[in-house]
């Protein structure tokens, strides 16, 4: 690639890894701002498995809407988990994935 792009490719990189880092405190937000707003105390598998569904939910309706639509994104995302995570918890049934 050569120094500049190596230099480049070590950009990139580095921004990747804290993309994969605020994604993950995202989700880590999300998970205790809906588990609050459930009154769930701890996360079951299938409370993970759908806490990770709606963070890339948010994430891709982020990046397709930008800041314009950042606080109704955020607030469907949380209101969808905690609405899954109530559903979970009364025994609802549910629909395969």
């Amino acid at each position: 690639m050569g120094d500049a792009g190596d230099r480049q490719f070590a950009l990139v990189l580095s921004l990747a890894r804290m993309l994969l880092a605020t994604r993950g405190q995202f989700a880590l937000a999300l998970r205790d701002l809906s588990l609050a707003r459930s009154g769930c105390e701890s996360p079951n598998g299938f409370t993970l498995r759908i806490i990770e569904q709606k963070t890339d939910e948010a994430i891709y309706a982020l990046a397709r809407g930008g800041s314009a639509v950042l606080e109704e994104t955020l607030r469907r995302a949380i209101d969808d988990i905690a609405k899954e995570i109530a559903m979970e918890r009364s025994g609802a049934p549910r629909l395969a994935d």
